[in-house]
């Protein structure tokens, strides 16, 4: 859910995410599956955040932006014809801190009351002023910090020059993280191979064998042990939006590899909540881009896989 959704008459213009949080790491990666969201819906969508910051007062270290989010959002905006943002929030050259005086942020209101003021009269939101003049900030920033990421060896190892989709203007693929780990679809299949295989798995199997490839996502299970702790599930969807989507790939069916997910919890608990009627927020991301999910004691297929019928398990221990 994003933190604002403005309307006009009823009809929703654009959706925001806002945060002071400093850019690095993963504070901003979570929120990306919201962006994801609004494409699919067609509505803009603005991630508001600083280009650079410091955590605290106590902290002098500035942390600097995560560059996968807007190489991210530009992908998602090409592939959904519409606007997917991010707009920098105003760094106080003080203190380094996130400027909270109002009159720094008029370039964002600006944009805003653009967008709302075009709904009368709407034509594309990418040729608008205060929309292109936004993209160009995201590639300047791209252009400015890309080249700082170390490389995946596990991409590298099968994708010599990097995946073409996360190239920036300087020439640079932007890899994954390293939580992220590419394998040869066949491999990855065998090193399952342990596991009790369910009536099911001979489907799944046959449909990952389609590709090539597969990425597998290693997350963290939250305190209870029941669910993903963030910045997972977000992180997730820009994995799929930026490496593996085509070209054209409007839904999770459209991969040029194949995305799994590493959860490390019970089986049963992950099942429990993904049939649940209103399943919770972290659960229903992962069910619905993870091509397979693969957890403690076994392997479930996510709905790119088995579509609507209910999770469960295709191979367990």
């Amino acid at each position: 859910m994003p933190d604002v959704v403005v309307a006009v008459n009823g009809v929703p213009i654009v959706a925001i995410e806002q945060t002071q949080m400093n850019p690095s790491g993963h504070n901003i990666p979570q929120r990306f599956s919201f962006q994801v969201r609004a494409a699919e819906v067609g509505i803009p969508s603005i991630l508001y955040y600083p280009e650079y910051a410091r955590r605290t007062f106590s902290d002098p270290n500035v942390r600097y932006p995560q560059v996968r989010v807007p190489l991210a959002q530009k992908r998602l905006s090409r592939i959904f014809d519409t606007a997917a943002l991010s707009v920098f929030w105003p760094t106080n050259p003080d203190n380094q801190l996130p400027d909270v005086r109002q009159n720094a942020h008029r370039s964002m209101a600006n944009l805003v009351n653009a967008l709302v003021s075009n709904a009368a009269n709407p034509e594309p939101v990418v040729n608008l002023p205060e929309i292109r003049a936004a993209l160009a900030e995201m590639d300047r920033v791209i252009a400015t910090y890309s080249g700082r990421y170390r490389r995946n060896g596990s991409v590298r190892k099968l994708v010599p020059q990097g995946f073409p989709s996360a190239t920036a203007s300087s020439g640079v693929s932007v890899d994954p993280p390293n939580a992220a780990h590419l394998f040869r679809t066949s491999k990855f299949i065998d090193e399952l191979a342990h596991l009790k295989r369910e009536p099911s798995w001979a489907e799944v199997e046959s449909r990952l064998g389609t590709r090539e490839f597969t990425l597998r996502l290693a997350a963290t299970a939250n305190k209870a042990r029941n669910d993903s702790e963030h910045p997972w599930p977000g992180y997730l969807t820009l994995l799929d939006i930026l490496y593996l989507r085509t070209d054209t790939g409007r839904t999770a069916l459209e991969r040029s590899a194949n995305l799994a997910y590493r959860l490390p919890i019970p089986m049963a608990r992950f099942l429990s909540r993904a049939n649940d009627s209103q399943p919770p927020t972290a659960t229903h991301i992962v069910d619905t881009f993870a091509d397979v999910i693969v957890l403690n004691d076994g392997v479930v297929a996510g709905k790119p896989i088995r579509g609507n019928a209910p999770a469960q398990a295709c191979l367990s221990e």
